[in-house]
């Protein structure tokens, strides 16, 4: 009997281990330049209550810019939050509704233009002036 509840105890042991390991990747990949992707590095931010929204930049292919909100309050409770990117010529892109973790990434070629960056956390809004030209 001993033997079999130190088998239990090892296998309990095991399967919570081998769960915080499998979780610890998806936090790793929280990062700004993890979401946005290969290439890419923070050049801006900008601190909201409960958040952070990031602006990232990557020069290859012309010149790209990425945009994520990652929260730093209420984590994996659904929220209201938003990522949002303009470029001078009108594209860009909007990530806005409840999410847990971070809203994003928008990713847009800006290569020679100004782009303004901005994001929404806890109902502040936040959108920075035009800038980052290249």
């Amino acid at each position: 009997m001993r033997r079999k509840l130190l088998s239990l105890a090892t296998a309990v042991t095991l399967s919570v281990g081998a769960l915080l390991a499998a979780a610890a990747p998806a936090q790793a990949a929280e990062s700004p330049s993890a979401l946005c992707g290969s290439g890419y590095y923070v050049i801006d931010s900008h601190g909201l209550p409960g958040a952070t929204t990031y602006l990232l930049y990557k020069s290859s292919g012309g010149g790209w810019n990425c945009v994520v909100t990652i929260k730093t309050a209420d984590r994996g409770t659904s929220t209201k939050v938003g990522a949002y990117l303009d470029i001078e010529d009108g594209r860009g892109g909007i990530d806005e509704g409840r999410f847990g973790y971070y809203a994003g990434p928008i990713r847009a070629d800006s290569g020679g233009q100004c782009v303004r960056f901005g994001g929404l956390s806890r109902g502040t809004y936040w959108t920075s002036p035009w800038g980052h030209c290249g």
